[in-house]
């Protein structure tokens, strides 16, 4: 009974041991996606017709070197000038045109005192949230100094396009 009993220990405990050993895998190259799917991150995934910014000089005064300072820009100190974008979406908004194809269109305004240029583009989406094509080339759009301006791109396809993701940056 005893030598049952300690055999039966010894198996649990190699088990245990052997359970606990892990091979650590190295994978090189590509890896498959992973959709983030988490009430956490709310903002992790694609939001359909949107307009993102995704340069970060646009997003903050003073963020990139060849723009002027914020205490140039606003009479402030640079960590209350910081808190505000150069950019603001006023505006976005979508239609059919008499053909078909998805018009989309995005108003910006420039929040500071001297002439910006950004460039904007868009992927277009089906009805599965599918991009239907690559995105649109990058078009130039031209600010005044506090003024507002446009963004206006079409689909390529009469049907079938249900959404739209629009992108923009500092000029290059």
């Amino acid at each position: 009974m005893k030598a049952t009993i300690k055999t039966l220990f010894f198996l649990v405990f190699i088990f245990g041991v052997a359970g606990g050993c892990t091979v650590i895998e190295k994978r090189e190259g590509a890896a498959p996606g992973i959709q983030v799917r988490d009430s956490k991150l709310p903002y992790a995934r694609i939001r359909m017709n949107t307009v993102n910014i995704i340069d970060k000089s646009l997003q903050n005064w003073g963020g990139d070197e060849t723009s002027p300072s914020p205490e140039f820009i606003t009479g402030k100190d640079p960590a209350e000038a910081n808190k505000q974008a150069k950019i603001a979406i006023e505006n976005t908004n979508s239609r059919r045109t008499p053909t078909g194809t998805l018009e989309v269109m995005v108003v910006v305004r420039n929040r500071t005192d001297f002439p910006l240029q950004i460039e904007g583009r868009t992927q277009f989406f089906d009805e599965n949230e599918f991009p239907s094509d690559g995105p649109t080339a990058w078009r130039r759009i031209f600010l005044p100094p506090n003024g507002v301006g446009s963004y206006r791109e079409f689909s390529s396809k009469a049907r079938g396009i249900n959404y739209y993701y629009v992108e923009l940056r500092a000029g290059r």
